[in-house]
């Protein structure tokens, strides 16, 4: 009976679901897609904040490679600075011992001339007995000439009197030579150790750096660490370019540039041109605004033209930078410096040293990156150069 019933019931509300409205159905499928569309939003929320986080990561990243980089260029720099301060007074310890040595050399042979005589006078006073010194005196034929001989032999004993103290003085001053030069010597090895000690700290800041440059290397097969990398360091080269060139003053500086007239900025040779191509450190494409030049470390770098210092500082990813404002919006920028000779606000003359070269910011090799610049755009300068 109970079966019966249950059976009845059912069937009861399975009609009434099929007589149902259609909009019942709809209103349900509708709450669905609903809660499926807040679902996906959420996760699309969800990737939004993944992927910022990503790229704060990848971007925090990518400034720590080059803030790694330049600690390491300006230890470098400051070892190196000091290397060429020690070496210069290691050249002055040996100009002074080179000094003491000719002294000692010149007195040592004043010294071996006065032996000599002081030898022969001896040898004499021998040869003429005790009574040497007397003999002339008691031969003399009359008082004035026993006299003069008193005054002579007065004059001789004081001479040799002065001869003796003169042979002590040149002792004293030798053996004060001779300390002066050990003492020398000493400064000298002290100095060398010193020089030694900084090249090997040098050298050490240099595997640092390029085991720096080949984990940036080695961490993406694909090039997108390294090329974002590139592309950091050259979005706040276009940015300062960008500032001083608003800053400029077009009309103040001297005449405009011509082809074929502008000096070459370093001694070797080119090894990167302008435009797309392969980067030489990160095996990467990049669009280059310059040109690289091979040189040997500590090669002077020289203004192509007239004109004035408006940067010259570290710049990440760059090294040692200087830029030069030539007049009529044209600029030109000298890059991976290891030292420079001129600051901000220098008037510089066509051909001027502005520093050195080395391996500063996103390089392991020596070489001079140089741009010429219209404004901000970037000019091929290959053709500027007068034929060398």
């Amino acid at each position: 009976m109970r079966h019966v019933v249950f059976v009845a019931v059912l069937g009861t509300w399975v009609g009434l679901l099929a007589c149902a409205p259609a909009w019942v159905w709809g209103q349900s499928s509708l709450r669905e897609k609903i809660e499926k569309e807040k679902h996906t939003l959420e996760q699309l929320k969800q990737d939004i904040r993944k992927t910022r986080k990503q790229r704060d990561r990848s971007q925090k990243k990518r400034d720590a490679v080059l803030q790694s980089i330049e600690r390491l260029d300006r230890q470098y720099h400051k070892e190196r600075r000091d290397a060429s301060t020690i070496t210069r007074e290691l050249q002055q310890i040996e100009q002074e011992l080179e000094k003491i040595v000719t002294q000692g050399s010149a007195l040592q042979s004043q010294m071996d001339d006065r032996k000599t005589m002081i030898e022969t006078r001896l040898r004499r006073l021998y040869m003429d007995g005790q009574a040497g010194w007397f003999q002339p005196l008691v031969t003399s034929d009359s008082y004035a000439q026993f006299e003069r001989r008193v005054l002579y032999l007065s004059a001789l004993v004081t001479r040799e009197r002065q001869v003796f103290e003169q042979e002590q003085r040149d002792l004293t001053e030798i053996e004060r030579l001779h300390e002066q030069q050990a003492n020398a010597r000493q400064a000298l090895l002290e100095k060398k150790k010193r020089i030694d000690k900084k090249l090997n700290v040098m050298k050490g800041i240099k595997t640092k750096k390029r085991e720096v440059l080949t984990s940036l290397q080695r961490e993406t097969r694909s090039h997108e660490h390294a090329l974002s990398t590139l592309q950091r360091a050259e979005h706040r080269k276009e940015s300062l370019l960008r500032e001083l060139e608003q800053r400029s003053h077009p009309s103040g500086r001297s005449a405009p540039f011509k082809k074929g007239t502008l000096v070459w900025p370093a001694e070797g040779d080119l090894v990167g041109t302008f435009g797309r191509q392969r980067h030489p450190t990160f095996d990467t494409y990049i669009d280059r605004k310059g040109i690289e030049i091979a040189t040997r470390e500590g090669s002077a770098i020289h203004a192509v033209s007239d004109g004035e210092v408006v940067y010259a500082d570290w710049l990440k990813g760059y090294g040692l930078v200087v830029i030069l404002d030539h007049g009529r919006n044209y600029f030109t920028l000298y890059a991976h410096a290891s030292q420079l000779s001129v600051r901000e606000g220098d008037a510089v003359a066509k051909g001027a040293v502005l520093g050195e070269t080395g391996s500063f910011g996103l390089t392991d090799k020596t070489i001079l990156y140089f741009e010429l610049r219209k404004g901000t755009r970037a000019v091929n300068p290959v053709g500027w150069f007068a034929k060398r």
